[in-house]
């Protein structure tokens, strides 16, 4: 029996089923933090809504037992054959299943007690603890099959790591256990048209930047969000920062040529503070007005959700910014009737957005894309 399958981002499992019933959609769940959804009556393939609290989906998954490498791998092989046309795309994604523990957010020091004082159980010892190397040797062991009896599909494997396009498909083998695993094949144009929802990155894990450079690691989060757009911050940009302090997005536009107004009631690191790009305005993030239409509205400040949704908001509904990335900070009873409602907004006023946990984030998410006046203006 084929189902699609979510999987919820890092300590978000209790978030992802609140978000299910905000839905109003019924998930089993299969395994920690990995829920099936039942199968369209019409059957089929279901259009998902983006969800914000999950890592990746896998469409139309399949339960798969195989007591080797190469039964894996024929079975990957088998189940591609014939399916994909002659030429096109496809990439293949064998990822190790990480388990999303309900409640992971206890705190360190919770944490450490309880680790300290539980042995864990059978199940926890035998869950997954799956090495990635298994993973690495099934698809070499895909590409052997491949290269022994179909050569075509060996050619047209992508291999390397980008957005999707629209002619092309994706494979994708969770491995639970060592010899069980969930397979979906999605193919063209399922995975490109839902991009927001299927992530490219295998396993829908964003490879965390490392950079000893900037104020701090929240810099991470704006390169992230850059990655899954498929859009960067280039030369000549303008961009506002609005709580920028103590610089680290600001360190990011600045690195790649852009001219940057960073508004804070704390100073800049002081290499940022006099860097010539920068204009350091010391003020309220929330009453900044920019004077012109700038190219990206970044933000990290530190408010409630709301407010930082709120603002998000009215720059886009006065044009005042083309492309935006801003994090809105959320406790682990996350408000799902906000994030519902500025899901909808962004719909409105973006032609392309992206409302989702990031792997660098923590209790936070971001709201990320491209203000729809962009296009408009494009097609004119």
């Amino acid at each position: 029996m084929a189902s699609d399958l979510i999987w919820a981002a890092a300590d978000a499992t209790d978030a992802l089923e609140r978000e299910f019933a905000a839905l109003g959609m019924e998930a089993r769940e299969v395994d920690e933090g990995l829920f099936a959804l039942p199968e369209p009556e019409e059957g089929g393939r279901r259009a998902l809504p983006r969800f914000v609290f999950s890592r990746q989906v896998l469409p139309g998954a399949t339960e798969l037992h195989a007591e080797s490498i190469r039964a894996f791998a024929r079975a990957i092989v088998d189940a591609i054959v014939g399916v994909f046309p002659d030429g096109a795309p496809w990439s293949l994604h064998v990822v190790p299943f990480e388990p999303v523990p309900r409640g992971a957010s206890l705190g360190a020091r919770a944490s450490h007690r309880r680790v300290r004082s539980e042995r864990p159980s059978e199940a926890e010892t035998r869950k997954g603890r799956v090495p990635a190397a298994r993973c690495s040797f099934i698809e070499e062991a895909v590409v052997e099959l491949l290269g022994e009896r179909r050569r075509h599909l060996l050619r047209a494997r992508r291999t390397e790591t980008r957005h999707f396009k629209s002619d092309e498909s994706v494979v994708q083998l969770l491995l639970v256990e060592p010899e069980r695993g969930f397979l979906s094949v999605a193919k063209a144009p399922w995975p490109y048209e839902h991009r927001h929802q299927l992530s490219f990155f295998p396993g829908g894990k964003a490879p965390v930047a490392v950079d000893k450079r900037p104020p701090s690691r929240a810099f991470a989060k704006l390169i992230e969000a850059e990655e899954r757009m498929g859009r960067h911050i280039a030369v000549g940009d303008t961009v506002v920062d609005l709580g920028a302090a103590p610089g680290s997005w600001t360190f990011v536009a600045v690195e790649r040529g852009a001219r940057v107004v960073s508004v804070d009631r704390s100073e800049l690191r002081a290499d940022l503070l006099a860097h010539p790009h920068v204009r350091f305005v010391r003020g309220d993030a929330f009453r900044f007005e920019p004077e012109a239409t700038v190219d990206w509205l970044i933000c990290d400040v530190i408010a409630r959700a709301e407010r930082s949704a709120e603002l998000l908001l009215k720059w886009l509904r006065r044009g005042n910014c083309r492309h935006f990335v801003v994090t809105l900070k959320v406790d682990d009873e996350a408000p799902g009737t906000l994030l519902q409602g500025l899901a909808s907004d962004l719909a409105e006023l973006s032609s392309d957005y992206w409302l989702q946990k990031l792997t660098a984030n923590k209790k936070e998410v971001c709201a990320f894309g491209t203000a729809r006046s962009v296009r408009e203006d494009a097609r004119r």
